[in-house]
């Protein structure tokens, strides 16, 4: 008669755990926003800081994907200076920032 309980709770807990992470997980990122804007790459700036600092509700990786995209980045070396197109959020810091 312990076998059938313990099969039970072991489906429940199981089943349980697995609701957690579906909806625990949350919601991805924001879509990536149309609105561009040409920034100055600032000395340590990285793709994922600008993605960041631009779009912060969006998917972060999908924002880094597009500016490589906009830019025909291959790598993700950047030097200070170098005028990028990025995705820009409502409400984002302008872009001179």
């Amino acid at each position: 008669m312990r076998w059938p309980w313990l099969l039970a709770i072991a489906a429940a807990a199981c089943l349980i755990v697995t609701g957690l992470g579906v909806f625990g997980a949350g919601v991805p990122g924001g879509a990536v926003p149309e609105q561009t804007a040409s920034v100055s790459v600032r000395a340590g700036d990285t793709l994922s800081a600008l993605a960041a600092r631009f779009a912060p509700d969006a998917d972060q990786a999908a924002v880094v994907d597009r500016i490589k995209t906009l830019n025909r980045l291959d790598d993700a070396v950047l030097v200070p200076g170098l005028p990028l197109t990025v995705p820009v959020a409502e409400g984002a810091p302008s872009a001179g920032s």
